[in-house]
């Protein structure tokens, strides 16, 4: 699949625009040349919230998880917990929001500020939502002004392999995407490993966090496995430096797929 990760249009733009331009794509993010496209938005802010939604949204197909962008958390179940993600998701944008503001000050006078759960881990058995419930937790950060990407952790294993990144992109784009959105979604960690993670597979997944957690930028994960099988599968450091700042979210219930049994 061929996918521009960040293309909202634009028109020819001005100083300040150009300025915001610049800055994503510090961050990492793809951004089309001046003059490419019409119909760019006038404001810088309504700009960058434009580029936050393509980059969601393509993150999302990507991922092949396109039809889940219907999920919204006032419509998920109680037991999805919508209410304590909804608080997990305020408290990063409110800290985003201020260092950002904080940034535009000389350093001497700069005060910011961390969140005390940078990471959110939803665990529960096959079938009981957690994928839902963290894409319309990541459907809610991106409407309140963060950028968020989506990922299968086993897709992304597979595209850091020789020649297997998405059309158009280089194994550094691809991480420096992932390491730089504000908020991470990292789904089914550990799927499809059978209880066995090679050096390959603990050290980019190791690496991913850690570039995260090094610049203060936020991942959610799901997982069919308690701590003690993360640990077993990448480690027991890796299970640590997760649940040292991280929010648990307990799915329960049966299998809301309903599948045929026999």
């Amino acid at each position: 699949m061929s996918l521009t990760m960040e293309s909202p249009a634009v028109a020819p733009v001005n100083g300040a625009v150009a300025n915001v331009m610049r800055i994503l794509r510090a961050r990492g993010m793809s951004v089309p040349p001046a003059g490419e496209f019409e119909d760019r938005p006038d404001s810088t802010d309504e700009y960058q919230a434009q580029v936050n939604r393509t980059a969601w949204a393509n993150s999302l197909a990507l991922s092949s998880h396109d039809d889940y962008n219907r999920f919204r958390l006032d419509r998920l179940e109680p037991e999805q917990e919508p209410e304590r993600l909804r608080a997990f998701v305020d408290a990063l944008v409110t800290v985003r929001r201020h260092n950002r503001a904080q940034l535009r000050l000389p350093a001497p006078e700069r005060s910011l500020k961390t969140v005390a759960r940078l990471n959110a881990v939803l665990s529960g058995n096959v079938g009981t939502g957690k994928t839902a419930a963290a894409i319309a937790a990541g459907s809610y950060a991106v409407d309140s002004g963060i950028m968020v990407r989506f990922l299968s952790h086993s897709r992304y294993l597979a595209w850091l392999r020789p020649n297997s990144a998405p059309a158009g992109m280089t194994t550094l784009r691809l991480k420096e995407l992932h390491e730089r959105c504000d908020l991470l979604i990292v789904d089914d960690l550990c799927n499809e490993l059978d209880g066995y993670a090679s050096t390959f597979v603990r050290t980019e997944t190791a690496d991913l966090l850690n570039a995260r957690l090094h610049s203060g930028r936020a991942t959610l994960f799901t997982t069919n496995l308690n701590s003690a099988q993360v640990g077993e599968v990448l480690g027991e450091r890796f299970a640590s430096r997760i649940g040292s700042q991280a929010a648990h979210f307990k799915m329960v219930g049966g299998d809301r797929r309903r599948p045929l049994t026999w």
